[in-house]
């Protein structure tokens, strides 16, 4: 019970309120760039079991979460309880700095991700991140230097046990 109370009396009590957002819409964009270092955690947390109840309501129908800034949910300036939570539907995890998915308990939350995900997508990475991802995946030299130089719109995907070098050309008012 003491543990409830900054939501229901003390700083985050904006948790214990009235929603703004139509929850019926079949897009729906939680954005909480702005609630603050501390209240992000919550947020999070908050919105992904909101949206996995979602999921879960009707397994019939095709649904998929979208989580930028995935290093929020289980990165260093996360904990266990908000890392370890489990989705049962489609997810897509992005981060500028996969350095970030092996920040908290020793990567157990990074690699559990690269080993369940059936479609990795790697834009051009700095060194360091290569050198990391080479730890958890089969990356080869030559892919290592590929990964390096890549340009605006490459990326090396992984699909199963296929390496695929990818080259995504938009149209001008793409």
């Amino acid at each position: 019970k003491i543990r409830l109370i900054p939501f229901v009396k003390g700083s985050l009590s904006f948790f214990n309120n009235y929603t703004n957002l139509n929850l019926n819409n079949k897009l729906i964009v939680a954005d909480i760039y702005e609630m603050g270092e501390e209240n992000l955690k919550y947020a999070m947390y908050l919105f992904v079991d909101y949206f996995w109840d979602r999921i879960k309501k009707d397994r019939n129908i095709k649904k998929a979460i979208y989580l930028d800034e995935i290093w929020r949910l289980i990165g260093v300036t996360s904990n266990k309880d908000v890392a370890s939570f489990k989705f049962g539907g489609s997810s897509v995890a992005i981060t500028q700095d996969i350095s970030d998915l092996f920040s908290l308990e020793e990567g157990i939350y990074g690699k559990s991700i690269l080993n369940n995900s059936e479609i990795k997508t790697f834009f051009a990475l700095e060194e360091e991140n290569i050198i990391l991802l080479s730890k958890y995946t089969n990356l080869s030299e030559k892919e290592k230097i590929e990964i390096k130089s890549l340009k605006r719109g490459e990326c090396l995907m992984f699909v199963g046990n296929e390496h695929i070098l990818t080259k995504i050309d938009a149209a001008e008012y793409e």
